[in-house]
């Protein structure tokens, strides 16, 4: 299961946010390459992969809308693009377009 959403633009594209948190990840990983996570309050983790440059660091706490990378094409990957998944309490992967739509957040 891929267990992600897979978002395509050019490198160097800005990255932003999805919620208030803290950043628990910020560098190299196998497999995405680069990747920057975030936990919030109630422990739901968002992790944004295949990105060429984080602009937080391990520790910084970000709010909706910060700008956190920038897109890539690091790691096993096979264009640019943006893999967001979301864990919700930290490790149950749920599909990030229902997380996202529960938000208030809609695609278009």
């Amino acid at each position: 299961m891929h267990g992600g959403l897979d978002i395509a633009n050019a490198i160097g594209t800005p990255i932003y946010a999805s919620f208030d948190g803290e950043v628990i990840a910020a560098g190299p990983t196998p497999g995405f390459g680069m990747w920057v996570k975030i936990r919030d309050a109630q422990g739901t983790i968002t992790l944004y992969g295949h990105i060429d440059t984080a602009t937080v660091q391990v520790g910084e706490r970000v709010f909706a809308g910060d700008q956190i990378a920038t897109m890539g094409n690091r790691g096993n990957s096979t264009g640019p693009h943006l893999h967001f998944e979301v864990l919700v309490n930290g490790s149950d992967k749920t599909d990030p377009m229902w997380w996202l739509n529960e938000r208030g957040v809609t695609s278009g």
